[in-house]
């Protein structure tokens, strides 16, 4: 209609014939290809974001840096600005992408089991069934204060605040699964701030909680 206001960046579903089509393309905009993945584009951001993850800051003695996923989150985040600003480039279907993602939460997932999995027999001999509950409340009481402090008194919206717990926890597992769940990518602008910021303070409190439970 008349009323209709196109911005940069938006796609045009268009029918009719293939020659009308052509020449309708040509004078608005191009092809978007959403049926093949830009491997380039998608390794560029890979390589951009391992670099990025491997750059150390020292305060003090503390070794403080994104890591390969922080960085990566960050070289996502801006090379999919990118690809929203011009959509010729840069194609990844969502098929593609939810594979992906699958794939990679179960590897985490097993990878993790595995590291653990030799010495957790030993550990609950020496300190019981209280052990696993413990890890359990460590998990759960500050993601349940942060989640009543979000919402009660800072009025955060819900998307937003389940994604910036998830980052408090760095949790990478659990914005993959808020993600799916939710459909949508929102979640994500809250996990980015949080996460890049633990990444920062748990390695300062960790020699600070080993110090005074020493003490």
């Amino acid at each position: 209609s008349g009323e209709t206001v196109l911005q940069r960046g938006d796609v045009l579903t268009l029918v009719g014939a293939r020659a009308g089509l052509n020449k309708l393309v040509a004078r608005i905009g191009a092809v978007v290809k959403n049926d093949s993945t830009d491997f380039v584009y998608i390794g560029f951001g890979i390589v951009a974001g391992s670099l990025l993850g491997q750059i150390v800051v020292k305060l003090g003695d503390v070794p403080m840096s994104l890591g390969t996923g922080g960085g990566c989150l960050i070289s996502g985040l801006v090379f999919g600005w990118f690809r929203s600003r011009k959509q010729t480039f840069g194609a990844f279907p969502p098929q593609a992408a939810t594979t992906l993602k699958d794939m990679g939460l179960a590897v985490f997932i097993a990878c993790t089991g595995l590291a653990a999995g030799p010495q957790a027999w030993p550990l609950l001999k020496q300190y019981g069934a209280l052990l696993p509950f413990a890890g359990i409340a460590m998990v759960l009481v500050p993601a349940t204060i942060s989640l009543i402090v979000g919402r009660k008194l800072l009025k955060i919206e819900k998307p937003l605040l389940i994604g910036a717990i998830a980052g408090q926890q760095c949790s990478t597992p659990a914005i993959t699964s808020i993600t799916q769940v939710a459909q949508s990518s929102v979640p994500l602008l809250g996990y980015t701030i949080t996460y890049t910021l633990s990444n920062f303070l748990l390695p300062l409190t960790g020699p600070i909680l080993v110090g005074v439970l020493g003490a």
